[in-house]
C-alpha cells in the first residue's frame, strides 16, 4: 500500500538517524506553531521527515540540517495551504449548518443513494482520509490498530476518521438533496 523507501546504504540510515533525528523536537515545535494543533503539526512532522528520508543525499552541508529540515516543512505546509484554498472543505462539526437539514436524510432517502455514488463520494475523498475511514468501518479496526498498522498517531487516525465521515456526510447530503 506505501511505498517502502530504502536507503541507499546502512551509512546514510545512520547518518540521517544522527544528523536529522535530533532535529525532531524543533521540527515539531515548528509545524506546530504552524498548523496550530497538534494533529496536523504531527503530520506535518512526518511528512518533513518522509521527504527529508527521501532527498538526504541532496543535503550539500549537514550543518545546515536543521534549515534543510525547517524548508522542507515550511514547503509541504504551503502547499497544503495552497490546496485548501483551491479545494476548500468545511468540517461539518464546526460549521454552520441546519442540523434540521441533516436529520431530514432519512432511511428512505438513503436507501435510494446507490451504492455507486457513495462509492464516488469514497473515490473523491483523499487518500490519508479513507484509509483508516475504511479500516475502521469495513476492516473493524480499533484506533489503535489502525495506529500501528499506518505508523502514525492514534489522534491523527482519529482525526481523519472524523474528517472523512464529515465529507462523506456532506456529499450524502448533497446526494440527498437532488434525489428529493
Amino acid at each position: 500500500m506505501f511505498p517502502i523507501v530504502r536507503p541507499a546504504s546502512d551509512r546514510d540510515l545512520s547518518t540521517f538517524e544522527r544528523i536529522a533525528l535530533p532535529e525532531l523536537d524543533f521540527i515539531f515545535k515548528s509545524a506546530y506553531r504552524m498548523c496550530g494543533n497538534r494533529s496536523d503539526a504531527e503530520d506535518l512532522t512526518q511528512e518533513t521527515f518522509q521527504t527529508a528520508f527521501e532527498k538526504f543525499g541532496q543535503i550539500k552541508d549537514l550543518a545546515k540540517t536543521r534549515s534543510w529540515l525547517f524548508m522542507i516543512m515550511r514547503n509541504i505546509y504551503l502547499k497544503k495551504v495552497v490546496r485548501e484554498k483551491k479545494y476548500p472543505s468545511v468540517d461539518l462539526e464546526v460549521a454552520d449548518y441546519n442540523p434540521k437539514e441533516i436529520k431530514a436524510v432519512s432511511q428512505d432517502v438513503l436507501s435510494k443513494i446507490a451504492d455507486s455514488e457513495l462509492q464516488a463520494a469514497l473515490d473523491e475523498l483523499e487518500e490519508k482520509y479513507k484509509t483508516p475511514l475504511v479500516l475502521s468501518y469495513l476492516g473493524g479496526y480499533s484506533y489503535q490498530e489502525i495506529a500501528d498498522m499506518l505508523h502514525i498517531p492514534i489522534g491523527t487516525v482519529m482525526s481523519r476518521i472524523s474528517r472523512g465521515k464529515a465529507f462523506l456526510k456532506r456529499q450524502i447530503l448533497q446526494a440527498s438533496k437532488k434525489i428529493r
